[in-house]
C-alpha cells in the first residue's frame, strides 16, 4: 500500500446541536483517485470544507503530507499543494479566461511570460482556447468548471479535491473533463479525491470508495465492492 498522502481520523462536525460529521475517517493514498459517495446530506462537501481549512473541525484530526492541518488558514492549506474546486464553479465573471488562470500565480510570483504560456497550454488541453479572451461570464456553466479545475492545476498541487464536477455538465463536457482528470493522474502522479453522484464517472475514475451516510462512514472498498454493500444499497434506496 502507497504511503497515504491524506489522513482523516474520527472527524466531527456540529453546528449547534446539529451533527454533520460524526467521527468519519478515510486515507487518501499516494497517487490515487479516491471517490467519497452518500445519499443528500451524507456530509460529503462539509468533509471537503474542513479539509480545505473552510470550517473547522469540532473534533477529529487531519494530516496532509504527514503534518497535521487540522484548524489551519485555508491559504496555507492550498500553499501546502492541495487544490480544491467547488459544486457551483467558482470564477471570476468579469475577468477573461486567461486572466482567470493567472490568478493563482500572483502569489506565487510566477514570470508572466511563462504564467502567460503554461495558462495557454491548459486552456488547450481543456479545448477553451478560442475562448481565452472571453470574459468568464459568457461561458456556460460546464465550461466555468473546466475552467475552474484547469485553473486548479496553475498552482501544481499535490492533492485536488473535486466537489461535485460533472453535476450539471453536458455529456461531452463530463467525458473531457474525466479525461483530464484520468491524463493529470496517469502523468503527472497526482492525487484526487473527488465527490460524485454520477456513478459511471465514479465507478471509471476511483479506484477506491468511501462512503458516508448521515455524517457516518458505512463502507469502503473498491467501486464493485461497495455497490454490492448491503449498507450502500440501504442507504441510497432503503429496505
Amino acid at each position: 500500500m502507497a504511503q497515504p498522502i491524506l489522513v482523516v481520523e474520527q472527524l466531527r462536525k456540529n453546528f449547534g446541536g446539529v451533527v454533520v460529521l460524526d467521527g468519519v475517517s478515510l486515507a487518501v493514498e499516494r497517487g490515487r483517485i479516491h471517490g467519497v459517495i452518500g445519499p443528500n446530506g451524507a456530509g460529503k462537501t462539509t468533509l471537503f470544507n474542513i479539509i480545505n481549512g473552510v470550517y473547522t473541525a469540532t473534533s477529529g484530526s487531519i494530516t496532509f503530507k504527514g503534518e497535521a492541518i487540522t484548524g489551519r488558514r485555508v491559504t496555507d492549506i492550498a500553499r501546502r499543494g492541495l487544490g480544491r474546486t467547488f459544486q457551483v464553479a467558482r470564477v471570476f465573471n468579469e475577468l477573461t479566461l486567461l486572466e482567470n488562470m493567472l490568478v493563482p500565480t500572483v502569489p506565487q510570483r510566477m514570470a508572466h511570460r511563462a504564467a502567460v504560456e503554461k495558462a495557454r497550454h491548459l486552456l488547450s488541453l481543456a479545448g477553451l482556447s478560442r475562448l481565452e479572451h472571453s470574459p468568464a461570464a459568457e461561458i456556460s456553466g460546464g465550461q466555468k468548471k473546466l475552467l475552474e479545475f484547469m485553473r486548479t492545476l496553475m498552482a501544481e498541487p499535490e492533492l485536488i479535491l473535486l466537489d461535485e464536477p460533472f453535476g450539471g455538465v453536458n455529456p461531452a463536457l463530463v467525458d473531457r473533463l474525466t479525461e483530464l482528470v484520468l491524463e493529470t493522474n496517469a502523468k503527472d502522479g497526482r492525487t484526487f479525491l473527488l465527490i460524485s453522484h454520477e456513478m459511471p464517472s465514479v465507478m471509471r475514475l476511483c479506484g477506491d470508495v468511501t462512503v458516508l451516510a448521515a455524517g457516518r462512514t458505512i463502507a469502503r472498498g473498491t467501486p464493485a465492492q461497495v455497490r454490492e454493500d448491503p449498507a450502500v444499497i440501504e442507504a441510497y434506496l432503503g429496505h
